[in-house]
């Protein structure tokens, strides 16, 4: 949900007005507003949303801890000690804790304090897929493939999908069905342990099948654009001329067609992914569709991700709000003006 405020910085909030209040309490160092908010969030999806961002920001604190101390009974405490305790694997993976002799221990502590807070969490309340879904964010990291749950046979007859978390996908499904942070956090498991397929190739199979089955106004029929981002960033990471070519191919402007008639057109703008909306409108703007495009940037408004502009070959990675300005103008002229007469 990450996203920039109308001062030119950015919130992982995005238009969530509550989330953003808990996000400025926790980081004050105070965790009542976090639990206020989540005690007033109706569905799945929305407590999903707002656990992984309130995760992403107290994990650089102990709040949670110092609320799970005062309240050892809350289930929400837990699930956000689940998020938190996920979170600190995964920053830690990322700085490839791994490969450190001197830091592997700790990360492996890490990763058991976490399978353990996700034991917790569930056993308070068996319905919440988060817990799982903060199982299945930890697959990513088990590169060894040490526990057994995170390589698993595919779904028969899903020849070009490989082994890998699929029953914790399964028991995320069985509580919410098409999660969507499940599924994306399913693609980078498999991506975590592609074999000889390679990386780029499971994350557009397993976008491919997704879309395959998922619901017709579903966030997941992004997927394919996740992948093709992906591939457009691999690409100039290598030298690669005429990206945008990626942008035209008749399965990606199918995708793009797909993810915007289906979800964009019959979304709930309060409850939006902001990083959907910008990976769409890269997507629309890259692929030609200026018109759908300016639409999209009109719901974005003043709430632009870095990602995906931030991969694009015009600028510097750090100069992204210059792709995203610089493509957002020109569709936004493309748009046609009314004058007042009968339409």
């Amino acid at each position: 949900m990450e996203g920039s405020n109308p001062a030119g910085g950015v919130t992982p909030a995005g238009r969530d007005t509550d989330l953003y209040t808990a996000v400025q309490d926790i980081r004050a160092g105070y965790w009542m507003q976090m639990r206020q908010v989540l005690a007033r969030t109706g569905t799945w999806p929305q407590w999903t949303s707002r656990t992984q961002v309130l995760g992403v920001v107290a994990a650089q604190a102990n709040v949670v801890e110092l609320w799970l101390k005062e309240e050892p009974e809350s289930l929400a405490a837990r699930v956000m000690y689940a998020r938190v305790a996920t979170e600190r694997v995964l920053q830690a993976h990322r700085r490839d804790w791994a490969r450190d002799y001197r830091k592997a221990q700790d990360l492996e502590k890490l990763v058991v304090r976490a399978r353990d807070a996700c034991d917790q969490a569930s056993e308070g309340n068996p319905d919440d897929a988060v817990p799982w879904i903060c199982r299945l964010a930890l697959a990513e990291t088990d590169v060894a493939g040490r526990y057994p749950e995170h390589h698993l046979t595919p779904p028969p007859h899903e020849y070009l999908l490989p082994g890998g978390p699929w029953g914790l996908l399964s028991e995320v499904h069985r509580r919410d069905p098409f999660n969507r942070e499940a599924w994306h956090r399913m693609s980078q498991a498999l991506q975590a342990r592609p074999g000889p397929a390679g990386r780029q190739a499971v994350a557009t199979d397993f976008a491919r099948w997704t879309v395959s089955f998922a619901p017709p106004d579903s966030p997941l029929l992004l997927l394919p654009l996740y992948a093709r981002v992906q591939e457009h960033r691999e690409r100039r990471d290598n030298g690669a001329a005429m990206l945008n070519l990626l942008w035209t191919r008749e399965d990606t402007t199918r995708a793009i067609t797909q993810a915007f008639e289906g979800w964009f057109r019959r979304r709930e703008p309060a409850t939006s992914s902001q990083l959907d909306l910008n990976y769409l409108a890269y997507a629309l703007a890259r692929g030609g569709f200026a018109q759908w495009a300016a639409e999209v940037f009109a719901a974005i408004g003043d709430f632009a991700t870095p990602a995906p502009w931030h991969y694009d070959a015009r600028y510097p990675d750090d100069q992204w709000r210059k792709a995203f300005e610089e493509d957002r103008v020109a569709c936004l002229r493309s748009r046609p003006r009314h004058t007042g007469g009968n339409p």
